[in-house]
Protein backbone atom coordinates (compact mmCIF):
# COMPACT_ATOMS: atom_id res chain seq x y z
CA UNK A 1 0.00 0.00 0.00
CA UNK A 2 1.27 3.41 -0.98
CA UNK A 3 1.66 6.01 1.74
CA UNK A 4 0.20 9.45 1.22
CA UNK A 5 2.10 12.60 1.91
CA UNK A 6 0.96 14.70 4.82
CA UNK A 7 0.09 17.59 2.47
CA UNK A 8 -2.47 15.39 0.60
CA UNK A 9 -4.47 14.42 3.67
CA UNK A 10 -8.08 15.61 3.55
CA UNK A 11 -7.88 16.55 -0.11
CA UNK A 12 -10.83 14.30 -1.02
CA UNK A 13 -12.93 15.65 1.85
CA UNK A 14 -12.17 19.24 0.90
CA UNK A 15 -13.03 18.59 -2.75
CA UNK A 16 -16.25 16.84 -1.72
CA UNK A 17 -17.15 19.75 0.58
CA UNK A 18 -16.74 22.17 -2.33
CA UNK A 19 -18.51 20.16 -5.02
CA UNK A 20 -21.63 19.05 -3.12
CA UNK A 21 -23.07 22.59 -2.61
CA UNK A 22 -22.24 23.59 -6.18
CA UNK A 23 -23.84 20.44 -7.58
CA UNK A 24 -26.91 20.95 -5.35
CA UNK A 25 -27.34 24.54 -6.56
CA UNK A 26 -27.01 23.40 -10.16
CA UNK A 27 -29.63 20.66 -9.66
CA UNK A 28 -32.00 23.10 -7.94
CA UNK A 29 -31.61 25.53 -10.83
CA UNK A 30 -32.45 22.84 -13.37
CA UNK A 31 -35.44 21.72 -11.30
CA UNK A 32 -36.75 25.28 -11.02
CA UNK A 33 -36.38 25.84 -14.76
CA UNK A 34 -38.14 22.57 -15.62
CA UNK A 35 -41.10 23.07 -13.28
CA UNK A 36 -41.57 26.71 -14.29
CA UNK A 37 -41.35 25.77 -17.96
CA UNK A 38 -43.98 23.05 -17.46
CA UNK A 39 -46.32 25.54 -15.79
CA UNK A 40 -45.85 28.04 -18.62
CA UNK A 41 -46.53 25.40 -21.29
CA UNK A 42 -49.72 24.28 -19.52
CA UNK A 43 -50.93 27.88 -19.27
CA UNK A 44 -50.07 28.60 -22.91
CA UNK A 45 -51.99 25.50 -24.04
CA UNK A 46 -55.10 26.49 -22.06
CA UNK A 47 -54.92 30.11 -23.27
CA UNK A 48 -54.40 29.03 -26.89
CA UNK A 49 -57.41 26.72 -26.87
CA UNK A 50 -59.54 29.40 -25.23
CA UNK A 51 -58.44 32.02 -27.79
CA UNK A 52 -59.35 29.74 -30.70
CA UNK A 53 -62.74 28.98 -29.12
CA UNK A 54 -63.42 32.71 -28.72
CA UNK A 55 -62.33 33.42 -32.30
CA UNK A 56 -65.03 31.09 -33.59
CA UNK A 57 -67.64 33.53 -32.27
CA UNK A 58 -66.46 36.39 -34.49
CA UNK A 59 -68.90 37.35 -37.22
CA UNK A 60 -67.65 38.13 -40.69
CA UNK A 61 -70.09 40.42 -42.46
CA UNK A 62 -70.85 40.10 -46.21
CA UNK A 63 -68.74 43.18 -46.99
CA UNK A 64 -65.71 41.44 -45.43
CA UNK A 65 -65.62 43.47 -42.24
CA UNK A 66 -65.61 41.70 -38.93
CA UNK A 67 -67.86 42.15 -35.97
CA UNK A 68 -66.32 41.19 -32.67
CA UNK A 69 -69.05 40.30 -30.22
CA UNK A 70 -68.98 40.10 -26.46
CA UNK A 71 -69.88 36.43 -26.90
CA UNK A 72 -66.37 35.69 -28.17
CA UNK A 73 -64.75 37.11 -25.06
CA UNK A 74 -67.24 35.27 -22.86
CA UNK A 75 -66.60 31.95 -24.62
CA UNK A 76 -62.82 32.43 -24.36
CA UNK A 77 -63.15 33.27 -20.67
CA UNK A 78 -65.34 30.24 -20.01
CA UNK A 79 -62.97 27.90 -21.90
CA UNK A 80 -59.93 29.17 -20.01
CA UNK A 81 -61.63 29.00 -16.62
CA UNK A 82 -62.82 25.44 -17.32
CA UNK A 83 -59.38 24.10 -18.22
CA UNK A 84 -56.93 26.45 -16.56
CA UNK A 85 -54.11 24.94 -14.53
CA UNK A 86 -54.41 25.65 -10.79
CA UNK A 87 -51.32 27.87 -10.83
CA UNK A 88 -52.67 30.19 -13.58
CA UNK A 89 -54.52 33.46 -13.10
CA UNK A 90 -56.86 34.70 -15.84
CA UNK A 91 -56.10 38.29 -16.89
CA UNK A 92 -58.63 38.89 -19.68
CA UNK A 93 -59.93 38.04 -23.13
CA UNK A 94 -60.59 40.39 -26.03
CA UNK A 95 -61.80 39.66 -29.52
CA UNK A 96 -61.32 41.89 -32.54
CA UNK A 97 -58.60 42.49 -35.11
CA UNK A 98 -55.01 41.61 -34.38
CA UNK A 99 -52.35 42.25 -37.01
CA UNK A 100 -55.16 42.97 -39.47
CA UNK A 101 -56.79 39.58 -38.95
CA UNK A 102 -59.86 38.64 -36.93
CA UNK A 103 -58.97 36.84 -33.75
CA UNK A 104 -59.23 36.60 -30.01
CA UNK A 105 -56.52 37.26 -27.42
CA UNK A 106 -56.40 35.56 -24.02
CA UNK A 107 -54.07 36.88 -21.34
CA UNK A 108 -53.04 34.98 -18.24
CA UNK A 109 -50.21 35.01 -15.73
CA UNK A 110 -48.48 32.64 -13.36
CA UNK A 111 -45.65 32.67 -10.87
CA UNK A 112 -42.29 30.99 -11.28
CA UNK A 113 -41.45 28.30 -8.74
CA UNK A 114 -39.03 30.23 -6.56
CA UNK A 115 -36.88 27.30 -5.43
CA UNK A 116 -33.60 29.05 -6.08
CA UNK A 117 -34.48 32.50 -7.41
CA UNK A 118 -37.23 34.76 -6.04
CA UNK A 119 -40.71 34.14 -7.43
CA UNK A 120 -41.71 36.42 -10.31
CA UNK A 121 -44.83 36.83 -12.40
CA UNK A 122 -44.80 35.51 -15.96
CA UNK A 123 -47.34 36.85 -18.47
CA UNK A 124 -48.81 34.68 -21.20
CA UNK A 125 -50.59 36.05 -24.28
CA UNK A 126 -52.25 33.74 -26.78
CA UNK A 127 -53.97 34.86 -29.97
CA UNK A 128 -56.31 32.56 -31.86
CA UNK A 129 -57.04 33.75 -35.37
CA UNK A 130 -60.28 33.08 -37.19
CA UNK A 131 -59.77 30.59 -40.00
CA UNK A 132 -61.90 30.90 -43.12
CA UNK A 133 -65.19 29.03 -42.74
CA UNK A 134 -64.76 28.21 -39.07
CA UNK A 135 -67.21 30.61 -37.41
CA UNK A 136 -69.97 29.06 -35.37
CA UNK A 137 -72.55 30.36 -37.85
CA UNK A 138 -70.95 28.31 -40.65
CA UNK A 139 -71.36 25.01 -38.82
Amino acid sequence: MKKRKKSERGQAIALFALLVPITTLFAMGILEYMVTNLRVMETVAAADLAAHAGAQEIRVLPDGSIEATEEGSQVATAYFQAQRPEHSVFAGATCGQFDGRPGCRVQASLQSMGYLLPQRWISVNAIGYLAHGVTRGDQ
